[in-house]
Parts: C-alpha cells; sequence; structure tokens
C-alpha cells in the first residue's frame, strides 16, 4: 500500500514538474464568481477542478487522490509549501512518521525535529450542510500557492499543508443538487430529506474509532499511518448563537488519557486563534463551550489520543445566503450562563450584530487557518520534537506496567467480532501482536495464537481509552448543582461494544510474539455464537440450500450437518423479505441499520410513508423494521407549513427564515398506515422496532407491556433515580439475556447493551393468559446490580430487572421491541446478532 502510494506521488510531482501553465486562477476568475457570494455553491467536481488548475500552474501545490467515496467520487489531498520541500515530500513524511513513532534517539530526535517541516492539516465539508468550509478551501488553496506577503512566505518555508479541499464530496455533491433546485422558492432553506453521507450523515464524525465508513478509514490511513501531522484542524458550522465562532479550549471534562502536552498545545493554538480575531477586529468568538474533551471518536478528539493536537472551530452559518441581525433580538445569555452581551474571560469581545452570511463565515475561517499556519511556522521542531518526546512518554508508561498489555484469548465467544476489532485498532496505528508460543502472564496460561496489545507503544493512550471502562467525572454546578452532561457519549469501551474478552495485564511478562500478525476477516462459520455465520447462512440461501435452525439454535445445514438433527429442526429459514422503514428526514439510525444489513448482505427494501397505503404489505413483506424515532415522528412526520420547536424556529440561530419543507417530503404514515401495520402483524408478519420507535405499537397495538420510563427532555436534570427521572447519555449497561429465544440464538446468558436513551417495561399481562397469540417474553433484561459498566447512569434504579427486550405474539404475527439502539453507530458489535436473529425469524418457517 505504502509502496505504491510514493510511486503515486513521486509520478505525480514529474509531471508536475514539467506540466506548469499559466498563472493560477483565482477562485473568481475560474468559478465565475467568488465563493462565498449569496446565493452560490460550488460542488465537488468543480472544486476538485479548480485544485487541479492550481496543480497545473503552481509549483507549490500537489494534488494526490488518496481514495474513492461510498458513491465511487475521488477523494484528494492538496500538499502547499515551498517548491522545494514538495521535492522532498517524502522525506518531511518520514521525518514526520519516525517522530511520531519514536523511533529515533534523543540526539536523532533533535537534528530531526530541525530538519523536518511542521504537517498541519486542514480539511473542509465534513458535515456537508455546513456549506461553508469547503466553499473556503479554494480561496486557503489560492493565497497559500499565489501570496507574497511575509508570514505567507514564512509559513510555505516552514510548513507542509495538507489540505483535503472536501473530506465528503458525495454530500456536498448532493447538498449541491438540493440547494439548486430549490434556490428562489419558499423551499429554499428546506433540510435535505436524506442523509448527507451514506449510512451516517451527521454521524460521519462520529466514526473515526470504530472505522465503519471507507472515508473514515481513508483518511485514517493519512493520519494514523503514513503522515501523522502534528495539527488536525477539523472545521464545521454550528457555534451557539449569537457567537460567529467557537474556538479552544474545550469545556470541561477532560479525559485523562489525552496527554496533557496536546491539551495545553490545544490551548496555545486556540489563543493563538483568539489573539489572531481580536487584532483583526473580528468580535463574537467563544470558547470553553459545549464541546468537551472528553469524548473519543470524532475528528478532532481522536487524534488527540494520537498525541495529536486536535482543532475543532464551529463557525456561524446561514447556509448559502445572508441576512442582516439586529442585538436586540439576541438571547441574553448562552446555555452555559455566560452574557451575550457583555465581555468575558471566554468571550471577550461580543458581537453586536448586522450583515452575516457565507462570505463572512469564509472570513472569519481563514482567520483561524491562518492563525494556526503563523503558529506552527514559528515553531515548527518544537511541533515536531513534542511529538517524538510524548511517544517516548508513553513508551516508557507502558514498560512499567498497570497496564502492560491488554490480551485476546485464541477462545473467543465471537470470533468474527474479534477480529473485526483488532483490524479497528491495528487501521488506527495500534500494534497488535501475536503470540507464537504457548506463554503465562498474571498467573495464567495462554495459548499460542493470542493477540497481543503492549501499552508499550506510542498511542498508548488511544489503546487504554478504547480498551477500558469509561467512568465519566461528575463535575458539578456548584456542591449540590446537575452534573455537567457530556458533548456526545458518557462510555465506548470498545471490547464491551464489541462482545470481545480482552484480559488486562498490569506486570510485564515474556513472550514470543509476531509482529504483523494475519488480521483479514475470518472465514464464515455456521456457529451460531459468530456474527459470520450470517454471512454463510445468506451464502448458503443464495445458493438455493435448506439452512435450519434447532430448538437450542444450532445452525444446520443439509448436506453439511447431522441428518437427524437436520430434520428434527425447530425451524426453516428463507432469504429474507425484509422492509426498511425510511422517513422523510435525515434519520441516522436508519441509516446505521442499513449499514449492518449491508455488512452481513441482508436483503431488504426501503420503504416510505405511501407505501403504508397499500393494503398488501403483507404479500410483499414478512417483517418491517422501524429504526429510532418517535411515534409522532413516523405518524405525522414533518407538517406542511409547521416550523417546530427547533432552535432555528425560536430565532436563536443564524437561519435567516423558518424552513419550509417541499410538500412531497411532509408527512407520515398516518392513522391509516398504523391500522395496515397492524393488520400486516395479524396477518403473520413481524414489526421490528428500535429504542423510541417502539413507542409506536406500545401505544397503538395490544401488547400487554407497560412503559417505566417517561420520556426525557434536554430542559430535564439528571436524577438519583427517586424522581423518576432515568438518565443514560450514552452508557454500556449490563444485561442479562434469554438464549433459548429465538431472538437471542448464539448470545452468551450475560452481556452488554449501549443505550443513549433507552426504554424499559414491565410484562403486564397475567402468566395463565400469557400464552398462544398473546404470549410476551422478555428476552433481555436490565442487570439487577452494578448496572453500569461504562459511561454514567443516573436513576439506574428505575430500570435494574426490567425487560429491555420484548418479544411478542399478536395474531398470527410477532412484535420485537429493543428498548435500545442495538446497532448503535455500528458500533455495538455484541447485540447485531439479535437484529439479525429477529430478522431471519420473520421469515423463517416453524417446523
Amino acid at each position: 500500500m505504502m509502496n505504491s502510494y510514493m510511486r503515486k506521488l513521486s509520478a505525480l510531482a514529474c509531471l508536475w514538474c514539467v506540466a506548469l501553465v499559466a498563472a493560477p486562477p483565482s477562485p473568481k476568475d475560474h468559478f465565475g464568481f467568488s465563493p462565498g457570494d449569496d446565493n452560490k455553491l460550488v460542488d465537488s467536481t468543480e472544486l476538485i477542478a479548480y485544485f487541479q488548475k492550481l496543480a497545473q500552474s503552481s509549483d507549490r501545490i500537489q494534488l494526490v487522490p488518496f481514495g474513492k467515496s461510498a458513491e465511487g467520487k475521488t477523494m484528494y489531498v492538496a500538499f502547499i509549501s515551498d517548491r522545494a520541500n514538495l521535492a522532498q515530500l517524502d522525506r518531511y513524511r518520514q521525518i514526520s512518521r519516525t517522530l511520531a513513532l519514536g523511533r529515533a534517539t534523543q540526539e536523532e530526535a533533535r537534528n530531526l525535529a530541525t530538519q523536518g517541516k511542521a504537517i498541519v492539516w486542514i480539511d473542509s465539508g465534513l458535515h456537508a450542510s455546513e456549506v461553508a468550509p469547503a466553499q473556503h478551501s479554494s480561496h486557503l488553496a489560492y493565497r497559500m500557492v499565489t501570496a507574497e506577503d511575509e508570514e505567507t512566505r514564512r509559513i510555505r518555508q516552514n510548513v507542509i499543508l495538507m489540505q483535503i479541499p472536501v473530506i465528503n464530496p458525495d454530500g456536498l455533491d448532493w447538498i449541491a443538487q438540493w440547494y439548486r433546485q430549490n434556490a428562489g422558492t419558499p423551499y429554499e432553506s428546506a433540510a435535505m430529506p436524506r442523509l448527507y453521507q451514506k449510512y451516517a450523515g451527521h454521524d460521519n464524525n462520529r466514526d473515526w474509532f470504530m472505522l465503519n465508513l471507507v472515508e473514515t478509514r481513508h483518511v485514517t490511513r493519512l493520519l494514523f499511518q503514513e503522515w501523522f501531522p502534528q495539527i488536525v484542524y477539523n472545521q464545521h458550522q454550528a457555534p451557539p448563537f449569537p457567537a460567529r465562532i467557537f474556538v479552544p479550549p474545550y469545556a470541561e471534562p477532560l479525559n485523562p488519557n489525552i496527554p496533557a502536552s496536546v491539551m495545553e498545545g490545544i490551548h496555545l493554538i486556540g489563543a493563538a486563534m483568539k489573539e489572531r480575531f481580536a487584532r483583526e477586529n473580528k468580535p463574537g468568538v467563544l470558547s470553553y463551550w459545549g464541546f468537551d474533551g472528553w469524548w473519543n471518536g470524532g475528528l478532532r478528539s481522536v487524534p488527540a489520543f494520537h498525541n495529536m493536537h486536535g482543532i475543532l472551530t464551529e463557525t456561524a452559518g446561514t447556509g448559502p445566503g445572508s441576512r442582516t441581525y439586529r442585538a436586540s433580538t439576541f438571547p441574553e445569555r448562552f446555555g452555559n450562563g455566560i452574557p451575550t452581551a457583555e465581555p468575558s474571560v471566554f468571550y471577550q469581545k461580543p458581537w453586536t450584530g448586522g450583515r452575516w452570511g457565507m462570505r463572512e463565515a469564509i472570513d472569519y475561517m481563514l482567520t483561524a487557518d491562518f492563525a494556526i499556519l503563523d503558529l506552527a511556522a514559528t515553531r515548527p521542531s518544537n511541533f515536531l520534537h513534542k511529538a517524538w518526546e510524548m511517544a517516548q512518554a508513553n513508551i516508557e508508561a507502558g514498560k512499567k506496567g498497570k497496564p502492560y498489555a491488554y490480551l485476546v484469548p485464541v477462545d473467543q465467544w465471537d470470533r468474527y467480532n474479534t477480529v473485526e476489532m483488532l483490524r479497528r485498532m491495528q487501521l488506527a496505528g495500534v500494534a497488535v501482536e501475536r503470540a507464537r508460543t504457548e506463554f503465562s502472564a498474571n498467573g495464567k496460561r495462554y495459548a499460542a495464537g493470542t493477540y497481543v496489545m503492549r501499552t508499550a507503544q506510542p498511542f498508548r493512550g488511544y489503546l487504554v481509552d478504547l480498551m477500558e471502562p469509561q467512568k465519566y467525572p461528575e463535575i458539578k454546578a456548584g456542591q449540590t448543582g446537575p452534573t455537567k452532561r457530556p458533548y456526545d457519549v458518557a462510555g465506548w469501551t470498545l471490547r464491551m461494544m464489541m462482545g470481545v474478552q480482552v484480559d488486562r495485564i498490569d506486570e510485564p511478562f515474556d513472550a514470543e510474539l509476531d509482529s504483523d500478525p494475519d488480521l483479514r476477516p475470518v472465514t464464515p462459520s455456521l456457529d451460531h455464537r459468530d456474527n459470520s455465520s450470517f454471512l454463510a447462512t445468506i451464502d448458503l440461501l443464495n445458493q438455493g440450500a435448506k439452512v435450519r435452525w434447532a430448538a437450542d439454535g444450532t445452525i444446520l445445514a443439509e448436506g453439511r450437518s447431522n441428518s437427524d438433527a437436520f430434520n428434527n429442526a425447530a425451524y426453516e429459514l428463507a432469504k429474507p423479505r425484509l422492509a426498511l422503514y425510511e422517513p422523510h428526514t435525515a434519520n441516522m439510525d436508519t441509516g446505521w441499520t442499513q449499514w449492518v444489513l449491508d455488512n452481513f448482505k441482508v436483503p431488504y427494501t426501503v420503504i416510505h410513508n405511501q407505501d403504508f397505503q397499500n393494503p398488501k404489505l403483507r404479500d410483499r413483506f414478512d417483517t418491517i423494521l422501524f429504526a429510532a424515532q418517535t411515534a409522532s415522528q413516523i405518524l405525522h412526520g414533518t407538517r406542511q407549513g409547521e416550523t417546530g420547536t427547533s432552535r432555528r424556529s425560536q430565532g436563536t440561530s443564524d437561519s435567516d427564515s423558518p424552513p419550509i419543507q417541499r410538500p412531497e417530503f411532509t408527512g407520515g404514515i398516518t392513522i391509516g398506515g398504523v391500522a395496515a401495520l397492524d393488520d400486516f402483524v395479524r396477518a403473520g408478519g413481524t414489526v421490528i422496532a428500535f429504542d423510541t420507535a417502539t413507542e409506536l405499537p406500545v401505544q397503538f397495538f395490544p401488547v400487554p407491556v407497560t412503559p417505566r420510563l417517561r420520556p426525557r427532555t434536554e430542559s430535564d436534570p439528571p436524577d438519583d433515580g427517586s424522581g423518576g427521572g432515568f438518565y443514560s447519555p450514552g452508557s454500556l449497561l449490563r444485561m442479562t439475556v434469554d438464549p433459548t429465544d429465538p431472538v437471542a440464538f448464539g448470545m452468551p446468558k450475560e452481556g452488554y447493551l449501549f443505550t443513549s436513551g433507552g426504554q424499559a417495561w414491565d410484562i403486564s399481562i397475567l402468566p395463565a393468559f400469557n400464552k398462544d397469540d398473546r404470549e410476551v417474553k422478555a428476552v433481555v433484561r436490565y442487570a439487577t446490580k452494578e448496572l453500569l459498566a461504562s459511561g454514567w447512569l443516573s436513576g439506574e434504579r428505575q430500570v435494574t430487572g426490567k425487560a429491555a427486550l420484548i418479544h411478542a405474539r399478536l395474531g398470527k404475527g410477532k412484535v420485537v421491541l429493543f428498548g435500545f439502539r442495538p446497532q448503535f453507530r455500528g458500533q455495538s458489535f455484541g447485540t447485531f446478532k439479535m437484529v439479525l436473529n429477529a430478522v431471519y425469524l420473520g421469515s423463517a418457517r416453524r417446523l
């Protein structure tokens, strides 16, 4: 991979040396308008064409492809620096890599830091609906390539800028097309009724340790295997109103696995940005708000666990238009209580209104860009040597132990999940080794083939953070105030998410280790404990083979299994006839459900509101699946002419007007659709619902369960359980499982579920009536003790021992209610099996 990449880079460099044409065109000359002009959007094809023109006309930029998007578009990185630096690009990459991995003596590190160039990464357009970053990228490149002022020359001399013109090209094109379709109509500010990245949408910035998306993997390779930039700058557009931009420092709490010198470096960069804004008389700069230093999983946060300075900014946006603001309409305070009209330590110069549009947003972004680039240019050797210092500190800390290593034994419940976890660790730059022979550690014998992740490695913090349980700090407002809530989720321990046994070893041990183990995906098996069994199952069904489940969940294939067992099986499987409901909103939970189904090759049909008006649903499908969304959203969707209760409709954001959706993308399945769904189930169909979507069948079907959690809102304070409130802001909880139920075939009796909200039920039918077409089972229950495994939880007494997954009969059909999201962001591999079981069960024939 690396040799191929460098050959491509060298070939492009040769062409670049001889193919220079006329002077680099300005963005305005190239596009016919200046990106940032009102009501104009450049799409990815147009944007890359401009960068190609720059690369053809300047020896200060090289444009290199580094992967394909989910929709097949080429992704590019632009290397911008002096010609002399670009001529030795691979040498500077090797210096950055050597120092980041700690592969130098102290003297060698000093020399290399002096010889090297600071590597700064700036990407644009991850969240495609935040349109200004991608539109700004041509301005940044043009100035870096053509400007001859002293500052820019110094930057080109001492810095290699890795600029990603658009990191989500598919999303940019969809957003541009949607805007052009609606520009000048009442629907100009309507939200695009689909995800702006395949599967993930906004969650594309939540995939940076799980690495499910192809785009995430391409970027991860550049960051943590090849280039190791010292600064990674990720641009967004959602600050709290009326701030014009959010810059570091981040808010509390701080994750202890982020090196202190990384966080202090982030503060230094934030200070440089704020000072530059002040000197350029650009007000409205806010810090220490919302975006915390706790979470692992974003494009600015994962680099921090890799000893890199991950920088996030959030610049105010209005979409492609502009508007004029009056300070009299501003809210009095930000959400954290800081006044919006008075200077404060983290909001030194309040914005007092005026015109704001994409042009102003781009100007602010360029100020932030050059604050970062100038700081890197004034101290390149400092940033490079600091990377070596942190790598060395991590290696030495790991040698001391506590922990010394994490061992992944050969004998695992689910081999597929085990290898997938290790592959993701390796992709992110973690050294994974494998024992050649049997060895002992912590008084226990481990077989040859055991995987070993020693903590004496450069990215120790990243490894430890993903293997250990999170304990969210209870930072309170005063002695008795509420606990500060996390920005994203509170816990994400990967071994728990994926159901993998990992042993922590605190003291050193001796073992013969292979440093480059084979981590190719496992060969699919028919062991129901293994998630790969679903790949084996669909392959056999596609070949026309018969596949059955025994009463204990054993998977039996005709001609491959014992004939007596096969003939006495309980269920005969068929290729699923599955429908996945997709609302006319960008529902990320639906997207991640599609990711799971595609990953396991499950055939499905996406259906919409109008399909529920078809009286022959049962003729087309065996199962209908609803990802997480409220009953109201399913029933009514976006209602024409209603502004809702979002920040936009309350006048507390930068929206220029309340959005009005196109009529064809309004409405829901309606009460008539609910009736059709009831008929579908009673005629033998299966409904599967995740988390909040369970509200619909619980409210409208005669399923004898009683909800035990009231819906919570963001304004609710955390509760200790005595006040009736349950709050799980994204945490891993312990569960008990009944593996005799077919929905849980192949599951262990105890495990972990992930919940970022959650439902809990009591079964409300007397035992004498709980049978036949009214039978209800609790397949999963919340644990009765030590419920919290990782993260933070309040009000746990409300759910301990309660049902978290219900399997109910209704007429001839079934209703399967997941009180959590079992496919959360494609991360919770440990509970995928129950989703896939439920899908196959829906099309199975009882024998």
